[in-house]
């Protein structure tokens, strides 16, 4: 089994990432192989909603998105993990999500093999857990419906404001590295 780690934030190693990361030790522990991709470190630019990708049945952008799908074709399982900043995912995050349309056939459908299990690990700083809820939602509603992944899981912490914050929530770890390990059975 193969689990791709997407994380979003800026911030190398910080809290989404760490969170993401501690998911990816309890599935390698259980067995999986594991890769964890830094959306930062990639060049993924913004849809310009050109719409060539319905006609010719490719993105006319050359950047890095070709290998970040291709990397989510052969995983059986995605991670992704996002910083949190004013109630929604952060801004790197959404060239990622636009990009996706690319793939997407004029249906709506996609060739991205269905079943794969998807994970939404959230960090943020002073919001209420029920606040994350429709971020969950939105997240989910692209990865189940449009692209045919099982929902495996979400994760979050509040409180980590600061880019090591999340190593003050042991029990959030513990739970992270248990989701890990959960996606592999």
């Amino acid at each position: 089994m193969k689990i791709l780690g997407i994380a979003t934030s800026p911030r190398k190693g910080a809290n989404s990432q760490t969170l993401v990361e501690h998911i990816l030790a309890g599935a390698k522990k259980a067995g999986a192989k594991t890769e964890l991709v830094r959306l930062c470190d990639m060049d993924v630019s913004p849809c310009n909603g050109c719409n060539t990708c319905k006609s010719t049945g490719s993105c006319v952008i050359e950047d890095d998105m070709g290998e970040l799908w291709e990397k989510m074709t052969k995983a059986d399982a995605i991670v992704l993990g996002s910083p949190v900043y004013w109630g929604r995912l952060n801004a790197q995050a959404y060239p990622f999500i636009d990009r996706i349309y690319a793939y997407m056939k004029p249906g709506f459908t996609t060739d991205l093999p269905k079943g794969k299990k998807f994970v939404l690990a959230l960090t943020c700083g002073g919001m209420p857990p029920e606040a994350l809820k429709p971020i969950d939602a939105y997240v989910k509603n692209i990865f189940t419906n449009f692209l045919g992944c099982t929902d495996a899981g979400y994760i979050s912490q509040n409180q980590c404001a600061e880019p090591r914050d999340l190593a003050k929530f042991p029990e959030t770890i513990k739970k992270a590295e248990e989701l890990g390990k959960s996606l592999v059975k």
